[in-house]
Formats: structure tokens, sequence, C-alpha cells
């Protein structure tokens, strides 16, 4: 628990900001990487770099916030990754901009996993939720800078410095830090499991551009997040997670199936925007399972290794078979797992 009581603007805000600023800085490349000369493979490389940084989550966070607090780490990791972002504007070196991604993925994970676990810490499912819609709204964000910036789109993380140096020097007198549990390594399988097979459908839209063209599939996309980000409020209020869980999972299974083996386009929107809506109960059925909040964050970001591992392996073959099967399969999957774990945690 956390040493003392936060106040209402900092738990509702400051979790949501954090989380959607995170995810601006690092998703914004994926639409600047157009502006630099490099060949298609170059730009995955630099795009799936992050993932990279971010499976060290869960040794880097659970040594600092015992040290530092969550407070600071939220603040110094967002305004370190708007001086990166600064960076990767002024330099067109690969392996400059290689180091550079890795490190936007070691600060999101910090970042992240300091949302989490203040929202986690809320008590309440509705901050949790739109927290994890913090992905939606940093892809909508990324996005919309694009259009209106073009290639300057990174200097507009000049604003993540500005937002967080302030709150940084007022941080000193917020008691962010957890009382008697010093945990040098924030981790749970279980939680790892639930977010490897319930981000799937994130980590495999990374495909559809190759599949859809990049202006379709981005139209699609920015569609689907913004409808996406109603499900992590309304998944977030339900009462019967599991319930809802289940029902969505299964739905999306079958979407993603249908999505990536007839090719239809308009089916990915659906697809899109309950995959990513189901995220938001992630953290709140790996709390039900008795997983600590502090290891909750971590093993999210430890998860995402597969957003560099999935559109790679689904290449070796039939991209569109691969893509469909693995989504099926993956939702059954989580079904299965949550079900059997939540009703064996009953008895």
């Amino acid at each position: 628990m956390l040493g003392t009581k936060i106040s209402l603007k900092y738990s509702v805000l400051i979790p949501i900001l954090g989380f959607t600023l995170s995810s601006y800085s690092m998703v914004n490349f994926v639409f600047y990487s157009q502006y630099i000369d490099y060949s298609k493979v170059v730009d995955f490389i630099l795009i799936g770099a992050p993932f990279i940084g971010r499976a060290l989550t869960q040794i880097t966070y659970g040594i600092l916030v015992s040290r530092v607090g969550i407070s600071r780490i939220l603040y110094s990791s967002l305004g370190s990754m708007g001086l990166i972002d600064l960076f990767e504007y002024y330099t067109y070196d690969f392996d400059t901009l290689l180091v550079l991604r890795i490190i936007i993925g070691i600060l999101f994970g910090l970042s992240t996993s300091a949302s989490v676990e203040l929202a986690t810490e809320s008590k309440s499912n509705i901050i949790v939720g739109m927290t994890m819609g913090g992905w939606a709204l940093g892809w909508v964000l990324a996005a919309t800078t694009a259009f209106i910036l073009e290639q300057r789109m990174l200097l507009a993380s000049v604003v993540l410095i500005v937002i967080a140096l302030p709150l940084l020097l007022k941080s000193s007198n917020l008691q962010t830090f957890i009382g008697g549990n010093k945990m040098n390594l924030a981790f749970s399988a279980e939680a790892l499991l639930i977010f490897l097979l319930g981000f799937e459908p994130a980590y495999i839209l990374q495909v559809v551009p190759s599949l859809l063209g990049d202006g379709l599939s981005i139209q699609i996309s920015l569609i689907a997040y913004l409808i996406s980000f109603a499900f992590y409020i309304l998944f977030s209020i339900l009462k019967d997670k599991i319930k809802t869980l289940i029902i969505s999972s299964l739905i999306v299974g079958i979407l993603g199936f249908l999505s990536f083996f007839l090719l239809i386009p308009w089916i990915f929107i659906p697809f899109t925007a309950l995959g990513l809506g189901t995220n938001a109960i992630l953290p709140i059925i790996a709390k039900m399972t008795g997983i600590e909040p502090r290891r909750i964050g971590p093993s999210m970001n430890l998860a995402s290794l597969s957003g560099f591992i999935i559109p790679v392996g689904v290449e070796l073959g039939n991209v569109l078979y691969n893509s469909a099967v693995l989504t099926l399969i993956t939702s059954i999957m989580l079904v299965t797992f949550v079900y059997l774990r939540t009703r064996a945690s009953r008895y």
C-alpha cells in the first residue's frame, strides 16, 4: 500500500496522463520513420527496439522504486523520453537511433509500471481501465501530431518535458514510497502469461499495414483506437470481470481469425477496438488472482517482448493463416487460463 493517502487529483489524473504521454513517445516513431531514408527492415528494427528495453522493467523498476519513489520514477521517465525524442529528431545515425529506441523502451516500462501501480492502488477499476486506455490515447495523439506537424512531430515531445519537470520538483513532497517491502525483482509468472496472451491482438496489428497498405490501415486504426477507449471504460465498469474477459476474448479471437483469414478491412475495426479494450481489465484480473500491484506493471512490460517476436514469427510462412490461427488460439488459451486460475483461487 502507498505510504500516505494520495490526493484524488494525483490518483486519477497522473496515472492516465503518465500512460498516455509514455505511449505517445514510444509509438510516434512509427509515423516519423517514413521521413527517414531507411529500408523497411531497418524501420522494423527501430520500431521494435523499445520492446527489448521494456523487457528490462522487471529488474529496473523493482530496484528504483524502493530507492527513488514512484512519483520521481514517473516524472523523470517522462521528461527523459521527451529529451530522447528531441535527440532522435536531430540524428539519422542508425546505431545512435537504435540505442535511443532501446532507452525509450526502458523509460516506457518504468513510467507505465508506475502508472499501473498507482492506478491499481487507487482501488478504482475505472481508473485502471482509463490508465490502460492511455495506449489508445497515445496512439491517437501520435497520429494527430504526425498529420499536423509531419516531420517535426518529434518536437512536440517538448510537452513531456514541460509537464514532467514542474511535477518532478514538487514530487519531493509526495510520499509515494512503498513501506516495508523492498522488492528487487518485480515479476509474476502468472501475470506474465495473462499479458502475453491478452496483448496478442495489439501486437499482431503491426502486420496489418503490410497487408492493407499504410493509408488504409492508418484510417482503420485511427477509427478503431478512438472506439477502443469507450471499451476501456465500459469493460472497467462492468461488474463481472471474469465473464467480461471470457466473452470479449472469444469474440476477439473469432473476429481476429475472420479479419486475417478473409482479409476484409472493416472487420479489423471491431477486432482492434475490442482487442485493445479488453486490455483494460487485464491488470484487474491479475490482481484478482492475488498478484501484488508492484509486480503487475513490470510483468506487463516483460510480456511486450512478444511485440517484437510475434510480427517476425507470423512472417515465417503464410502471414494471413499464421495470424488468424495465432489470434484464435491465444484468445482460447487466455480464457481457459483465467477461468481455471480464478476458479482455483475461490477454493
